[in-house]
């Protein structure tokens, strides 16, 4: 019997939920890792990409704007979306224009740009944020965040790409909605694959959408499970204001920063309308927020591809630091999931001091 697919993107999902046998043996609880990274690009945002551009070619987009044959996609990115984007476009025949932002770059980082770049796309990096606003408004957000603005420069850059040319769709992670619903497979997968049998889950959070879509998948399923955790690198909450290394509801809240530095650089879309990561607080997501040092996610990134063969990033590494806490919190008997959300291989320019970044 011939066994094959037709097209790469067929082989994105259905990843495999491992136990950690050896990093999680002395914790109480069961902690299972969901293998996000065995995707095609090497990280979970293949599902959200794919369910974008799906959306797009049927024009369920922000401003209804259709994807046409030919036609170009722009999307600003850190680093895993930019290679998931670029891949989907790859295989479907569209044109791509990749900005990524300009902070990786202050830092040295260039390991990203190199894997985007093979999948064909045009890749640029962002504009200084300056170039949208006056320097004392920009000196004046560098002190609360220096990333942030960065990060809106991109934005600004793929929204008068996309006003420029009929041709272009701008993706606009951070706000659309086919985003976290691509993401709803991880929690169709997960229940699955655990049979229900959920206690506590969670994993980090930059725009929201990979919890907010496992939740609203559990949702469906009747499950709320007894825990519900988000993960933020420590000095870089740029979506989510927290004060404690372990915070509860009530005690983090979305920041405004994100519109007001938004409002001050014309991006209107970005100060009317409610970001992912508005909608998954809102609606009691989640339990509760961790903040992770480099260090931390570094040291167990390294452990859990010395001790478990997996060969995963910073964020999959912070995601287990918790993961582990709240295992031991709950005790035998309970079972905590969690996700190793992308391959090393984009954080080797950074080695040996990688840096955790959502």
């Amino acid at each position: 019997m011939v066994n094959y697919i037709n097209s790469v993107t067929e082989a994105i999902g259905n990843t495999p939920l491992l136990k950690l046998n050896r990093v999680g043996k002395d914790v109480g609880a069961n902690v299972f890792a969901k293998l996000e990274y065995l995707n095609p690009s090497g990280s979970f945002k293949d599902r959200m990409a794919m369910a974008m551009i799906d959306a797009a070619e049927k024009g369920q987009t922000w401003n209804s704007r259709k994807l046409m044959p030919g036609g170009t996609v722009v999307e600003a990115s850190a680093g895993n979306t930019a290679p998931a984007v670029a891949l989907q476009c790859a295989v479907r025949g569209y044109k791509s224009k990749i900005f990524l932002y300009r902070y990786s770059f202050i830092n040295g980082i260039d390991a990203r740009f190199n894997i985007t770049q093979a999948y064909g796309p045009e890749v640029a990096i962002s504009s200084e944020p300056e170039v949208y606003m006056d320097k004392e408004q920009a000196e004046a957000f560098y002190k609360e965040d220096k990333d942030l603005p960065h990060v809106m420069a991109a934005k600004m850059d793929c929204t008068l790409y996309e006003e420029n040319d009929s041709n272009t769709v701008w993706l606009d992670q951070i706000y659309n909605e086919y985003n976290y619903k691509g993401l709803n497979s991880l929690g169709y997968e997960i229940y699955k694959q655990l049979d229900g049998h959920i206690d506590a889950i969670g994993c980090s959070v930059g725009s929201g959408a990979t919890l907010y879509g496992i939740c609203l998948a559990l949702k469906e399923k009747g499950l709320r499970p007894e825990l519900i955790f988000g993960v933020v690198p420590e000095r870089s909450e740029q979506f989510v204001a927290l004060e404690k290394p372990e915070s509860d509801r009530g005690e983090f809240h979305v920041t405004d920063l994100k519109r007001r530095i938004a409002n001050d650089m014309g991006l209107k879309k970005w100060v009317t309308q409610r970001s992912i990561v508005e909608q998954l607080v809102d609606a009691g997501y989640p339990d509760k927020f961790f903040l992770v040092t480099a260090q931390e996610a570094r040291d167990m990134a390294n452990r859990l591809c010395s001790e478990e063969g997996l060969y995963c990033g910073m964020s999959s590494g912070a995601n287990v630091v918790i993961a582990l806490k709240i295992a031991q919190r709950l005790g035998k008997g309970k079972n905590v999931v969690t996700m190793i959300a992308d391959r090393r291989d984009r954080y080797l320019s950074e080695y040996p001091n990688d840096i955790y970044v959502v």
